[in-house]
């Protein structure tokens, strides 16, 4: 008899994720190819979480609510405009952690500083695309319904939580304390409105689009060369 979705299918579909980025950089790297090595790890990371979560999906009872209109292309550009008012408010205590304009987030630098075409491309693919399905099936799917017994003020709190603190791994790990206080009130007040929205709807898409569009502004600075983002900032 299929059983709900619960918090150990949660966990074990988080460590799915760790387990697939291992096998996938360790493939990318007896090829050879460090360009894509970290591009490789995201993807192994998002793979190994869609294939536990596969597995898991197989016997448990209901669905994910992944359900996409062609309507929900509308919160593409609530997200974008969420990250632009976000970066907005945050810049006078970013400017003051980081004053010599460093980034709060590891991952960003070392995928800003891929210097092919098609390595950048695979990186906006990824943030766009397979990173925003992947987290919103993980946190508004799973550990949403592990949730469902508890009322809609406390599933919003908790699961924006975990989603705040499991992006933790990405900070810069020389200022940890710095980047935290920059990120993950962040993280947090767009985990909040991305529940909101899959409770109000009942369905994953409008959140899937709705993160996609907070990720498409550092997509789009990821198809800038390089140097003309230097000679621009002088």
């Amino acid at each position: 008899m299929p059983r709900s979705w619960s918090i150990v299918d949660f966990v074990l579909v988080v460590l799915g994720g760790f387990l697939g980025a291992g096998v996938f950089l360790a493939v990318s790297l007896a090829l050879g190819n460090s360009e894509f090595l970290l591009v490789m790890g995201l993807a192994g990371q998002y793979v190994g979480h869609l294939l536990v979560l596969w597995l898991l999906g197989r016997g448990r009872e209901g669905d994910l609510g992944f359900v996409i209109d062609g309507g929900d292309i509308r919160y593409l550009a609530l997200g974008l405009l969420l990250q632009l008012v976000l970066a907005v408010l945050f810049l006078p205590l970013t400017t003051r952690l980081f004053p010599e304009g460093d980034s709060a987030q590891q991952i960003g630098d070392a995928i800003s500083a891929l210097e092919t075409t098609p390595a950048r491309i695979a990186a906006v693919v990824v943030a766009v695309v397979l990173a925003p399905v992947t987290e919103e099936l993980i946190f508004r799917g799973v550990l949403l319904k592990a949730l469902g017994s508890k009322g809609r003020r406390t599933i919003m709190v908790v699961t924006a939580l975990v989603f705040a603190a499991f992006h933790m791994l990405g900070l810069a790990p020389e200022a940890l304390a710095a980047a935290a206080l920059v990120v993950l009130p962040q993280l947090f007040l767009i985990g909040l409105i991305l529940a909101w929205v899959t409770l109000k709807t009942g369905r994953l898409g409008p959140a899937i689009f709705l993160h996609s569009g907070f990720n498409l502004l550092a997509a789009i600075v990821l198809l800038i060369p390089q140097e003309l983002l230097e000679s621009v900032t002088g």
